[in-house]
């Protein structure tokens, strides 16, 4: 078997039991990051986590089309409890080596971003702070013995890049937010990281629990 073929391989697409697990995990996260970003957020960031009007921005630089809030709370709800599912499934059925490898691509790139903003003596301390937690909970992978925990800290950590590292740049927002919200980057990463871990562990528990 060739090196390509033991890390890679195509998924086969779940059943509606399986969809139903992924649905329940996207489900549970979701409720939590919402209370995180709701209630939690403002007291440290100074407002909310916004999720949906980031959507919106998205969909109107790309297409010119605005969607009403409504619209835009829809697509955030289907994207934490289908959209992320899924796209747990393929990848992690998909590409063997994924949990690491997103950990390793999040902590270099977030480190370049923090050592640019020292280079134009933007740093704060609270960035700092902010790297050193990102970096520790990279590094608990090295000596975490339970090894879905792990991965689903990795995913909850990867949807936080996806969101404020790939979508936020594209909707014309600053790369992480840190130059100009670096509190709700914590914030949403923290948030992400929970949300994540949560939908990623009751998935694989109840999909377990399945299989007997």
């Amino acid at each position: 078997m060739t090196t390509s073929t033991a890390t890679f391989s195509n998924p086969s697409f779940p059943g509606a039991a399986t969809l139903g697990r992924l649905f329940t995990g996207g489900l549970a996260g979701l409720i939590v990051w919402e209370i995180w970003a709701k209630v939690l957020t403002p007291p440290v960031a100074g407002f909310p986590l916004e999720p949906p009007a980031l959507v919106a921005t998205l969909i109107a630089r790309w297409t010119g089309i605005e969607v009403s809030s409504t619209t835009a709370t829809a697509l955030h709800y289907a994207v934490g409890i289908i959209g992320y599912p899924i796209a747990y499934w393929v990848i992690s059925r998909g590409f063997r080596a994924w949990a690491a490898t997103f950990d390793i691509l999040v902590w270099v790139l977030f480190t370049l971003a923090v050592a640019w903003l020292a280079a134009s003596s933007k740093a704060t301390l609270f960035i700092g702070l902010f790297w050193l937690l990102v970096t520790v909970l990279t590094a608990s992978r090295l000596f975490n013995s339970h090894a879905l925990s792990a991965d689903a800290l990795s995913w909850g950590s990867f949807t936080w890049f996806n969101a404020l590292g790939i979508m936020a740049p594209l909707a014309g927002q600053p790369f992480l937010l840190l130059t100009d919200y670096p509190a709700l980057s914590f914030m949403s990463w923290a948030g992400h990281v929970i949300y994540g871990a949560i939908a990623v562990y009751l998935f694989e528990r109840l999909q377990s629990r399945a299989r007997g």
